[in-house]
């Protein structure tokens, strides 16, 4: 199992590309299509799916575009929905233009069990940042993909209308603080981190 790191926009979102046997699934490609297009076909990968952790338009500008090249399909949760069809809207309120919207394919769920060929993820709807927020659980490799809930030493942002720092930290706590301690925390911006780590030090959710 290979996990790679290609940081994508203006702001600096960590797009994942897991890999086994050549097959490979796209976690968050938030925009850069021909960076992340170059990386894949360069190292000979059978792109299968994209799974995205939610809709903010940072972590959705290239996923129209992958779509179309590799026809693939989307994984995003129904409650983030909303997001994905503003994005082109909400990126022109930062001053980001370029990010296409695009159509969630398959809606994620709760505890849903995803294989794409030898890769295994576990879905953990982690709302909070977003009502549709999920982090992805790689037990393979110990490894959970958390987005923009849970950052090193820090949280997703909670200020937004359908935002709530409350169940931001249910979801942290219950979801994601009772996965072993030596889990390596890949989150959508920033260095990576573990559960261990962020139980005892992180400044907003800790436990102890």
């Amino acid at each position: 199992m290979k996990i790679d790191i290609i940081i994508v926009g203006d702001l600096y979102v960590n797009c994942y590309i897991i890999s086994k046997n050549k097959d490979a699934i796209i976690i968050d490609p938030g925009s850069d299509f021909e960076k992340i297009k170059s990386f894949i076909d360069s190292n000979e990968l059978k792109p299968l799916a994209i799974v995205n952790t939610h809709g903010h338009f940072d972590h959705v500008g290239a996923i129209e575009d992958l779509k179309s090249e590799y026809n693939i399909p989307l994984y995003m949760h129904e409650g983030d929905e909303f997001l994905l069809k503003n994005a082109v809207e909400h990126a022109s309120m930062f001053g980001i233009f370029g990010i296409k919207s695009s159509n969630i394919d398959n809606y994620l769920e709760d505890n849903q069990l995803l294989t794409f060929g030898d890769i295994k993820l576990k879905v953990l709807h982690t709302p909070g940042h977003s009502p549709g927020g999920v982090s992805l659980y790689l037990d393979d490799a110990k490894a959970v993909f958390t987005g923009d809930t849970l950052f090193k030493d820090s949280v997703g942002r909670t200020d937004f209308p359908y935002a709530d720092f409350n169940t931001l930290e249910n979801s942290i706590k219950n979801k994601l603080y009772i996965l072993d301690d030596d889990v390596t925390v890949y989150p959508g911006h920033g260095p990576s981190s573990t559960i261990g780590y962020e139980k005892k030090m992180n400044a907003f959710v800790r436990l102890g």
